[in-house]
């Protein structure tokens, strides 16, 4: 089995390298805005050499403030896909396993009008995937979706290519308004990771699994269904990182 992954921000990975060696994980690097345009790729380079030479594996989230990949305007959309491009080229040379993004889709937004997103996610997912290197995976995950419909509509378009789903129980456990088995059944052959943390339902706390309303319990029977996944925990304090790894840990057991 993988190990588990913890989120760490690019800039905080060198300085950091010692506790996240002791934690025993791999890390998701996340490129910020800021970190996406400032990162050259000889150093992302180096630092991949020398994650692969201390045994971590890593994988990438890309940025997403202010970007829409199912954008309507051609020139947000413009800016969204050499970011993912450029996420993914840094992916590549990180020898990362998975590069996440997210999808852009809420009902409010589009007025419900979901082929206005549909039409502008496969133009902007049609140019993205063509530049990850064969074994990186390319995925969205789920944000203000209440229901699955639009991301299994758009992984109906790419069915044979190097599109997937990252399920991220908080934004399930915030935003969706049918059942867990809604989403995980018919989306089942396209997950290939998830990132798992909890929440109680009223703002992205991403607490350890077990200290919100998150139906764990659920998820684990549909769990051991699955083979290959990657697992990823993302805290927003430093205090909840040792609980976090052992929660998700004991989860996977």
């Amino acid at each position: 089995m993988l190990p588990v992954f913890m989120n760490v921000p690019y800039r905080q990975v060198r300085d950091n390298i010692e506790r996240i060696l002791s934690l025993r994980v791999g890390i998701e690097i996340y490129f910020n805005n800021s970190a996406l345009d400032e990162a050259e790729p000889n150093d992302v380079k180096d630092l991949g050499k020398m994650l692969e030479e201390l045994g971590v594996k890593c994988t990438v989230h890309a940025p997403f403030m202010d970007l829409n990949p199912g954008g309507y305007d051609r020139t947000v959309r413009a800016i969204t896909k050499d970011k993912l491009k450029r996420s993914v080229e840094h992916a590549n040379l990180l020898h990362a396993l998975s590069v996440v993004c997210h999808p852009g889709y809420d009902r409010w937004r589009y007025d419900g009008n979901q082929k206005l997103w549909l039409d502008a996610s496969i133009d902007t997912w049609t140019e993205v995937i063509v530049e990850a290197d064969a074994g990186l995976l390319v995925l969205v995950e789920n944000i203000f979706e209440d229901e699955p419909s639009t991301l299994i509509e758009l992984f109906k378009h790419f069915q044979d290519r190097n599109l997937n789903f990252c399920f991220d129980s908080g934004h399930f456990n915030l935003f969706s308004r049918t059942s867990l088995s809604d989403w995980l059944v018919p989306l089942k052959g396209r997950i290939r990771e998830m990132h798992l943390h909890d929440n109680h339902g009223k703002s992205d706390e991403h607490l350890p699994i077990g200290a919100g309303t998150f139906p764990f319990r659920e998820l684990k029977a549909f769990v051991r269904q699955l083979d290959d996944i990657i697992y990823t925990i993302e805290i927003h304090r430093e205090s909840y990182a040792k609980d976090s790894i052992k929660n998700l840990k004991e989860f996977l057991s």
